[in-house]
């Protein structure tokens, strides 16, 4: 007698494997954003800008930044990126 192949069977395997994978990314923890901090650098790498940029963005008030000793200047994630973490657009904003 010939036995009965299931020609669905890979694809419910693959299946089942890519749920497994979809539980542990659900699974894995939040980063808290709140306290995490960027360096004016960072901050110009991020958005594709020039440092002096950045520095404008803080002066037109565009980007609230903290002093951090005598010349450091670090900015909160929430400056640039909003809350689903998408980033925020700087370049049109009138002060």
């Amino acid at each position: 007698m010939k036995a009965i192949h299931n020609p669905y069977e890979v694809l419910i395997e693959q299946m089942s494997e890519l749920k497994k994978i979809a539980l542990d990314i659900r699974d894995l923890p939040k980063v808290d954003y709140t306290t995490k901090y960027y360096t004016r650098k960072e901050v110009a790498e991020i958005c594709r800008c020039s440092v002096q940029t950045v520095d404008n963005y803080i002066d037109y008030g565009f980007i609230k930044a903290e002093k951090f000793g005598i010349k450091g200047v670090l900015i909160n994630h929430y400056e640039i990126f909003n809350k689903d973490n998408s980033l925020k657009k700087f370049k049109n904003k009138k002060g």
